[in-house]
């Protein structure tokens, strides 16, 4: 590039301020000074890269990663786009220490660190929001953020494994429009379209829409999904220095045939099915007829105010409804070694209602000649919900069962609601974060928060009951604190310690409730930041003790005590970004010891692998003979984990070559699993097991305008 190019875009870059000297004479261009403002915004669209230089997660503004004293990791929108990820479930099974695992109805549960992990949306935290919940498609999202250990000074009690952050799209300053369709070798088509810019002639006024079709078989015979997913977004500048966003989605999922799977074989080792069952990995074994149905609807408001003494204010609301449908049969408990299971019939209708408020300020301040930085804020969530349920056992040909290897015997009957529950959990608090600089390479962090939380149902069928106080937590301290200490400029050695606390709802014989689960968790690592920032560099060592665990009452059946404890311990190791610029790169390794004292785990999550390790790389020729092709990959291995039944460690590879045919259109050819491996991705227990896909294909063509 020539000087005088350089120098015209420099000059035209909004966050350059350029300062010119008189020319001596008129062969001399101008000396030009540049100087570029930090952007604070984690935005990751449009990057290019797997390497996300801040999150918000760590706090409640936009942060270095490098500078933040805890294990996070961000799946930004180049690599969910390079991957080919249109679900949470696939987007987190590629993240470091993260463990995905599918419950066969288009949820999952997500675990790290020995623990389940919790949700905020742009921020904002949400009970129960994650777990087996459907979530939207990806397509309306940025970025996703993760940040491992607890979260509980700035989120409220919680399990400690962490928290996820998904951050929606936000409308953009200039015309865009992009599309992507998909079709894989199941059966299944996709397609999405994105289209966003100025809505007014100063620009003030900007919009965003995302649409989202998809139709399709699965790896389960006979199970077939649909989805309709429609997000809009407006950011609308009020003045210079406050900005109103407004979002909004609506999604509707349909299941139809459904299967929970087949649980392992009742005898004294707890085998899984031989012989002809499971006669594939691809078996189904419930009946055609079982169905399910989702239906999602979101609205989001942001207000930001940027003071001139580089202040911030933020308040965001945010609501959610889900209403969940289902009628299906599933096996259970067990089978026997030939094939043979009891099947009932069960009929379920749950709706949710989550509202969540965070409002907080952001600045420096000036003290003792260094510059520090305090957040203060408070928000509060609610969840309610209300289900009804029903179930009827079945009486089979086989001596009162059924064949697993002919589910579609099993016949559909008519199943009331008999058990109906309304269930709501209030979660409130104010939370502080300093980050006091105390001298060039050192930086203190300190959070709290003071927490408040009450659990409570009511019982609606047989009978109207009371309601019941299931947990009430008040005025509970939940402290955090980090060092950080800039050892060069590239690394940054840190450490950090946090309480948690979560509530739990079991009974004693009493009648008394349980006293919270309490912890905490003790940290140290390395980050670096190499490349100018283009690759991202994390090694961490860890350790949760976790008390007050509820177990069950040995004097009293089907009561419990809070006498369990568990300790989780391990080592994580992340490389992502671009080690050359046209190479990407993630990878991430976990090394996990749970041990547990008058505890075990918890088998209807099942355990954790005690080695977990995730690839996923693609590099871009942009010269010579092979100009515009692309080649990438990656791999997931595990060890052992067991639900009663043990899948043994396996590792699954995938591979993709892609073409970029002009500035506006690209395709990639993906094939998933290469080797076919067959492997369990949720083992059998007494009930349900969930395969994981079996080798595919998928054809992925994006236009960018």
């Amino acid at each position: 590039m020539t000087p005088l190019a350089f120098a015209a875009l420099s000059l035209a870059s909004p966050w350059a301020r350029a300062q010119t000297a008189p020319a001596a004479n008129g062969n001399v261009l101008p000396a030009v000074t540049v100087s570029g403002a930090n952007d604070a915004d984690a935005t990751t669209e449009g990057s290019g890269t797997y390497a996300a230089k801040q999150a918000t997660i760590g706090g409640k503004v936009a942060q270095s990663i490098k500078e933040t004293p805890n294990s996070v990791s961000v799946l930004t929108r180049q690599q969910m786009d390079d991957q080919n990820v249109t679900t949470i479930q696939d987007a987190l099974r590629y993240v470091t220490g993260v463990s995905s695992i599918d419950y066969g109805d288009g949820t999952a549960y997500f675990r790290a660190r020995g623990s389940q992990l919790g949700i905020e949306f742009d921020g904002v935290p949400t009970l129960s929001g994650l777990q087996y919940q459907l979530q939207f498609d990806l397509a309306m999202y940025d970025r996703v953020e993760i940040m491992r250990g607890p979260a509980g000074s700035i989120d409220g009690m919680g399990e400690p494994g962490g928290v996820v952050n998904l951050v929606r799209k936000r409308p953009q300053d200039q015309f865009h429009l992009s599309t992507e369709t998909q079709v894989d070798s199941f059966g299944s088509v996709r397609q999405m379209i994105d289209v966003t810019g100025p809505l007014n002639k100063d620009g003030t006024l900007r919009g965003r829409a995302v649409l989202v079709g998809s139709d399709g078989t699965q790896s389960i015979d006979r199970t077939r999904s649909k989805e309709v997913m429609a997000y809009g977004a407006l950011d609308w500048d009020l003045t210079p220095r406050t900005t109103l966003s407004l979002s909004g989605g609506y999604q509707v999922s349909p299941i139809s045939g459904i299967d929970y799977g087949a649980g392992g074989v009742l005898n004294s080792t707890r085998t899984a099915l031989t012989g002809r069952v499971p006669s594939s990995f691809t078996q189904n074994f419930s009946p055609s007829w079982n169905y399910a149905y989702t239906s999602l609807q979101e609205g989001n408001a942001n207000l930001v105010h940027r003071f001139e003494n580089d202040w911030q204010s933020s308040t965001t609301l945010f609501y959610r409804h889900e209403l969940s449908k289902a009628y299906y049969a599933y096996s259970g408990p067990g089978a026997t070694a030939n094939g043979l299971a009891l099947y009932g019939d069960q009929r379920q209708r749950t709706s949710y209602d989550w509202f969540g408020a965070d409002s907080n300020v952001s600045g420096p301040i000036h003290l003792f000649g260094r510059t520090h930085t305090l957040t203060i804020g408070a928000n509060y969530s609610v969840m309610t919900s209300s289900a009804q349920s029903g179930y009827l056992a079945l009486s089979g040909p086989y001596g009162g069962a059924f064949s697993l290897y002919d589910p579609n015997a099993v016949p559909a009957v008519d199943v009331p609601y008999t058990f109906g529950t309304n269930h709501r959990t209030v979660q409130y608090g104010v939370y502080a974060q300093a980050r006091i600089k105390l001298a060039d390479p050192l930086t203190l962090v300190l959070g709290g928060r003071e927490a408040f939380l009450q659990d409570r149902t009511q019982s609606t069928l047989p009978s109207v009951g009371d309601w019941t106080t299931n947990a009430q937590i008040n005025h509970r301290f939940l402290p955090s604190a980090g060092l950080l200490w800039d050892i060069v400029p590239s690394i940054t050695a840190y450490a950090n310690y946090a309480r948690f606390l979560d509530a739990q709802t079991e009974s004693t014989y009493s009648g008394a409730g349980l006293p919270p689960r309490s912890g905490e968790q003790y940290e140290v690592g390395v980050k670096g930041s190499f490349l100018n920032g283009r690759l991202n560099a994390n090694a961490a060592l860890f350790r949760i003790d976790d008390n007050n665990r509820a177990v069950a009452d040995p004097a009293h059946q089907y009561y419990y005590v809070s006498a369990g404890k568990a300790r989780d311990q391990g080592v994580e190791l992340e490389v992502t970004g671009q080690p050359m610029p046209d190479w990407n790169v993630y990878a991430g390794y976990t090394y996990l010891n749970a041990h547990y004292e008058n505890d075990s785990p918890d088998l209807t999550d099942g355990t954790d692998p005690k080695h977990l390790f995730k690839l996923w790389t693609k590099y871009t020729f942009s010269r010579g003979t092979l100009r515009g092709f692309s080649v990438g990959g990656g791999m997931l291995a595990q060890t052992r984990i067991s639900r009663g039944v043990e899948q043994g460690g396996y590792a699954i590879f995938n591979a993709q070559i892609g073409y970029r045919f002009n500035k506006h259109v690209e395709a990639s050819l993906q094939l998933n699993n290469v080797f076919n491996r067959e492997y369990y991705i949720r083992p059998p227990s007494t009930y349900y097991s969930v395969f994981g896909d079996t080798r595919n294909v998928m054809l992925t063509v994006r236009s960018d305008f």
